[in-house]
């Protein structure tokens, strides 16, 4: 026995994170994740957990019956590759339902079963230091203040998607005496969530450009994809 595969659809809208993560931030704690992921998988038993479950195998005939919402770590792993999770905790959901599934299926004196459990408990330890970076967010006041300060960085085209954003919400952002000025006074925290965004897009194009150079990088076509998309996602588990 062992893993699973695809993922649930995600209701439309953008509903407000549990925790909050500044998006310039979202690499390196999905690059933590990817650690504690081949963590797992180097585990002597990671392998059980590392494909989909196989149901064409002799006993395995009623797993789908059982468990609606199939995973692995295998799939967990692309998605990380992919750049699939816009937020860790979706990353963490889908490898706690990886060993909820395979405890909830097993009975507790099956190995896949202790195996689960003894997985599961390396990754709440490792979690927990991650997680520990998943705070409270900022005073809307601050974020306004650094948005203000950073905005005007941001690359000529990115700049143009903030142009739009501030016509949405009748601000303004423009250069006065050589230097740019952004009016963020209008900005409710769902439009600062996409200003952040923009600000994460310009960190990952940079990654993008220095992981060219790196024979460790794979799958880079989806990666400048994904992290390019035209669409301004947000901090929501929108895994597709």
């Amino acid at each position: 026995m062992a893993s699973q595969s695809s993922p649930a659809g995600v209701p439309p809208g953008f509903p407000k994170p549990t925790n909050y993560l500044a998006a310039a931030d979202l690499p390196r704690a999905l690059e933590h994740c990817r650690v504690l992921l081949d963590e797992l998988l180097q585990h002597e038993d990671g392998w059980v957990f590392a494909k989909p479950v196989d149901t064409y195998e002799p006993g395995l005939g009623d797993y789908h019956s059982e468990i609606r919402q199939p995973m692995d770590l295998g799939t967990v792993r692309r998605r990380l590759e992919r750049c699939r999770y816009q937020n860790p905790l979706c990353f963490a959901s889908d490898v706690r339902r990886t060993f909820r599934n395979a405890m909830t299926y097993n009975y507790k004196r099956d190995d896949v079963y202790k195996s689960a459990d003894a997985l599961s408990r390396i990754f709440e330890s490792g979690w927990a230091s991650i997680s520990a970076t998943l705070q409270s967010p900022p005073p809307v006041a601050m974020r306004r203040a650094r948005l203000k300060d950073e905005l005007p960085r941001l690359p000529v085209d990115l700049q143009g998607k903030a142009v739009v954003i501030m016509k949405d919400i009748g601000g303004w952002i423009q250069e006065v005496d050589g230097r740019v000025e952004v009016d963020l006074d209008k900005a409710d925290e769902a439009t600062l969530d996409k200003f952040e965004w923009l600000l994460a897009l310009a960190t990952m194009r940079k990654v993008i450009i220095l992981s060219i150079w790196s024979p460790c990088v794979s799958d880079l076509g989806s990666i400048i994809f994904a992290m390019l998309d035209s669409n301004l996602v947000h901090l929501y588990c929108n895994v597709v």
